[in-house]
């Protein structure tokens, strides 16, 4: 009998267990002739090594061969089994391995390792685990599992399973002869080695799986000769052989001004970066709106030409900030490659879009009249799965995805396969954010050992966090003494190792603003007679708080006040907040009329745009006058640059007015742990848990000073985050806060630890049921997206079929549909769980949590 490896949904067709190993392992063998990905693998370039290799992808579902699941062709068959945990009895039964090693032929394949025994068993190990995590480790062996497992091995009927395993060890000779005649140096299996084959088979058993594109059941004439064509040309539909995009623009890269649609030279910066010969981690400090992204462009695309990198993933902190870079990136991607452009992916969940086009929008298998229609849904590939995401040749997307790739999630050694060939640009880098620091700096350790580039941009960042960045891998990187942090050079470049270049940048134009004190966080309802005295001067005004909750009660208040109501911001004549709890299409639309009310080119006017975080970055947005809740320095500069960002002719100096409590000194917030004290303090000491930064920044504002922008940027943010001004706080209240804080970084650190892949081979671990709460929160693992269970109008005339919960506000529990809903006015009103304890409203406001 044939042992199936795929079946048609009706089961009216199959394709043999042989041939889909065959069209897998030949995936694998055209990925390994890729250069990055080549280079990655660390073994040189010589043939038989890569067919010794494909050899054990071609044994990726040799599980497939136990009785159980062959008996899944009957759908009314019962003693099923799967082929992932079943294979483990194979390995750690005494009587089933040595059956395994006869019929595969194991022992020709151990001669070819520098550990014959263990070096087998971790390849093996690495290929049945391509459905994205392991499924099993040694302590199996000392489980009853084995024995119940075992009974799928035996002979069921006329099918014997070690038939099927045979046929595949004598399929592996004839797809790669050569591996087991050829002579080559003895492959050493590391940690490295086995995780990055790890993620390879999986991207090879994704695509190798492609029935209605590359890989169907029929086919003509051998299958071997048949599937390494197919192979070819999957990898150049999809966009990982990026071979004709190098050829246009390896003998020449194109000018600054061609690649942009610009005239003009390049500043100081996009000169710097536009080299391939720079070192492989990179830090670039700069103004905001000074290019940076066009820098990081122009470093890709020189890494590119010069065949160092394959790819290139640009990480942003914020959806938002994803989606207002994406066209940019999709702008000069198609300018500099036109025809042979690789596609270039948004690649944000729920918003995904290749080309430009939504993925939503794209031809379905059941719509494709022509081969252009298919040449474009197969350009969709990468965009069809988040865990896809990394496999696009250029995306642009948010820094979890990356962030993915290093701990133990899911596919995660598929996206770190597929991120090590890029070039890695980690935006809007900051320095207060001590959680996301470390999480990076782990990622940036993984990447870099496997010989991929990463480029980190930043407005200003400290000393303190930037010695951290450059040195990923050391525990305690010493930072510049305060004295020498504050006369640093800026703009600058800087590399691990090598001194600081100066990049003093004679187009930056500088920027004069007045910093307000105004100790009116506790009441922002006291705020309106000066709002409504901007508007009256036709003021554009910026209000960025620092959490959903106080954006929404000042909107409300703004929007009850006739005078304010008629210039607070509308999307189609609909008053609204700006913040990340709206409706993806609701909070798409929103994003282009912000950046058309108040974007370059756009017209004057009084504007009240009310928001959070989501407005200080990315999104292209020029105020006059700029009212924000206290945050941290670098945070604070990031927001400030929304003023006054594009020139619209002579206007009066540029103020932002900070909103501080009353209380001058604020360890009067904190308890006797150190801990600050639970109440209204507008994401103080939760949004930004370090209150030190905070004060140190507050100390700045309450002088009014006017500071210019860029020449002050790095004296603030030393003066606010330095560790040598951190100690400076006196009092036993700051050492027990400092001690806190201290113990809040060593407890996140701890959890981003336990949550990184670790450095062991597979078969040593099993990956955790559950992230830590807390960086689940952070990387939005515990958000739920919850269907509706039918259309509704949204207060903005979209349709929404489904509403993001994040995660501090969802249930616990995973809840696929609401419970209930219903429509009143413009409202919906969501109860999700049956019990009615999360209830939800949904207006012009945004999501807001009610009580039972």
């Amino acid at each position: 009998m044939d042992f199936w490896g795929k079946l048609s949904d009706d089961r009216a067709s199959q394709l043999s267990l042989a041939d889909h190993c065959i069209d897998v392992a030949s995936v694998f063998r055209a990925l390994c002739d890729l250069p990055a990905i080549r280079r990655g693998l660390g073994l040189g370039s010589a043939a038989v090594i890569l067919d010794r290799l494909a050899v054990f992808a071609l044994l990726h579902d040799l599980g497939k061969c136990n009785s159980g699941f062959q008996a899944r062709r009957d759908l009314n068959a019962r003693n099923t089994a799967g082929h992932v945990k079943e294979t483990s009895v194979l390995l750690y039964d005494e009587e089933l391995r040595t059956k395994l090693v006869a019929a595969l032929g194991l022992a020709d394949m151990a001669s070819w390792f520098a550990d014959p025994e263990a070096d087998v068993m971790r390849l093996l190990l690495a290929a049945i685990f391509h459905h994205g995590r392991p499924a099993f480790d040694d302590n199996i062996a000392d489980g009853i599992a084995l024995g119940n497992l075992k009974r799928h091995w035996k002979p069921r009927g006329n099918l014997d399973p070690f038939d099927g395993l045979t046929e595949l060890g004598k399929t592996a000779r004839r797809a790669f002869p050569n591996a087991f005649r050829g002579d080559a140096p003895s492959i050493g299996v590391s940690v490295a080695l086995e995780h990055r084959f790890a993620g390879l088979v999986m991207l090879a058993d994704w695509l190798g799986s492609h029935r209605e594109s590359f890989f169907p059941f029929e086919h003509e004439g051998d299958r071997i000769g048949w599937s390494r064509r197919q192979a070819r040309k999957a990898l150049v539909a999809v966009g990982l052989d990026v071979s004709a995009a190098r050829i246009r623009i390896e003998h020449g890269q194109p000018t600054f001004g061609d690649t942009f649609g610009i005239r003009g030279e390049p500043r100081p910066l996009q000169s710097a970066l536009s080299r391939a010969d720079l070192p492989a981690l990179l830090v670039a400090e700069s103004d905001t709106g000074s290019g940076k992204t066009e820098a990081a462009l122009m470093h890709f695309l020189a890494l590119f030409a010069a065949g160092k990198v394959d790819g290139l993933y640009f990480a942003l902190p914020t959806r938002v900030a994803a989606r207002e870079l994406y066209g940019r990136v999709t702008d000069a991607m198609h300018r500099v490659f036109g025809d042979d452009c690789p596609p270039v992916l948004l690649a944000v969940p729920g918003y995904a879009q290749i080309d430009g086009e939504p993925k939503n929008m794209l031809p379905t298998d059941a719509h494709l009249f022509n081969d252009d229609e298919q040449r474009t849904r197969d350009r969709n590939w990468t965009a069809e799965r988040p865990k896809r995401f990394l496999a696009a040749p250029v995306a642009v997307g948010t820094i979890d995805q990356a962030l993915f790739s290093a701990i133990q999630v899911p596919h995660a050694h598929l996206r770190a396969a597929c991120l090590d060939r890029s070039l890695l640009v980690i935006d809007e880098v900051h320095s207060s954010d001590v959680y996301m620091r470390y999480l990076a700096r782990r990622l940036l350790i993984r990447h870099l050992k496997a010989g991929g580039h990463a480029l980190l941009l930043s407005a200003t960042l400290g000393a303190a966090a930037r010695a951290e960045y450059l040195h990923p891998g050391d525990s305690r990187p010493q930072a510049e003494p305060f004295d020498q942090a504050i006369v640093l050079p800026y703009p600058a470049l800087s590399a691990p190792n090598t001194p600081m270049r100066h990049l003093p940048d004679p187009a930056c134009r500088s920027k004069t603003v007045r910093l307000e004190p105004l100790p009116l966080l506790k009441s922002p309802e006291d705020l309106l007679p000066r709002l409504r005295d901007a508007v009256r001067a036709g003021q554009r005004v910026l209000v960025i708080l620092n959490t959903v909750g106080r954006a929404i009660a000042l909107a409300r208040l703004a929007d009850a006040d006739p005078e304010l109501a008629s210039a607070l911001f509308a999307v189609g004549g609909v008053r609204a907040p700006h913040h990340g709890r709206f409706a993806r299409a609701d909070r798409e639309q929103m994003d282009r009329v912000v950046s058309k009310r108040m974007g370059r080119g756009s017209s004057s006017g009084a504007m009240l745009l009310i928001g959070t975080q989501t407005l200080e970055q990315s999104l292209d947005i020029d105020a006059d006058w700029l009212l924000t809740d206290l945050c941290p320095i670098d945070v604070l500069l990031q927001r400030i640059g929304r003023l006054h960002r594009h020139d619209r002719g002579p206007r009066p100096m540029p103020v932002c007015t900070v909103l501080l409590p009353g209380e001058s000194d604020f360890s009067v917030f904190l308890n006797p742990r150190g801990e600050v004290r639970r109440g209204n303090l507008a994401g103080l000491g939760t949004v930004y848990e370090d209150l030190r930064i905070l004060q140190l920044t507050r100390d700045l504002i309450v002088a009014g000073p006017v500071i210019e922008i860029p020449r002050d940027n790095r004296h603030l943010v030393e003066t606010a985050t330095h560790p040598d001004r951190l100690v400076q706080l006196q009092g036993d209240a700051w050492t027990r806060h400092a001690l806190h804080i201290e113990g809040i970084g060593g407890a996140q650190q701890s959890a981003a630890h336990a949550a990184a892949m670790p450095n062991e081979h597979l078969g040593e671990f099993m990956f955790p049921n559950t992230v830590e709460e807390h960086l689940a929160t952070r990387l939005g693992l515990s958000d739920r997206i919850l269907s509706l269970g039918r259309d509704f109008p949204s207060p903005f005339g979209q349709i929404i079929y489904d509403i993001n919960i994040p995660g501090r506000l969802a249930p616990k529990k995973e809840i696929e549909q609401a419970h209930l809903v219903s429509f009143e006015g413009d409202i919906l009103f969501i109860q999700a769980d049956a019990a009615g304890q999360y209830n939800y409203r949904y207006s012009r406001f945004g999501l807001e949590k009610t009580t039972p």
